[in-house]
């Protein structure tokens, strides 16, 4: 994602996530950070609908697991959503994300 090619980016995470049998030390951690790379992706394309399927997801894995490293990460996400956080979806989104517990 840090050369801008969303595309590539996209396509490698997709895979990643649609791993069925998970690789040695795969975790929710593993998988939220997916999550939250290809809901960062749909920010860069201001897309908000891809934002939400996969924050939603990412969110869900943290408040399952009361994982800080999960709330981190869901975190930068929301600095990565300039003009969407306009969206009253992406909006509510992020007041849910604030509402998450860091050590």
């Amino acid at each position: 994602m840090r050369l801008g090619r969303l595309d590539l980016a996209e396509e490698t995470l997709e895979r990643a996530l649609d791993q069925t049998v998970p690789a040695s030390g795969h975790s929710y951690r593993r998988r939220a950070a997916v999550l939250v790379d290809l809901a960062v992706i749909g920010a860069r394309r201001r897309d908000p609908d891809q934002v939400m399927v996969y924050a939603r997801e990412a969110l869900d894995l943290a408040r399952s697991s009361s994982s800080g490293y999960v709330a981190h990460r869901l975190r930068t996400l929301c600095d990565e959503l300039g003009p969407l956080s306009r969206n009253r979806r992406i909006a509510g989104l992020g007041a849910e994300i604030a509402t998450l517990k860091t050590p």
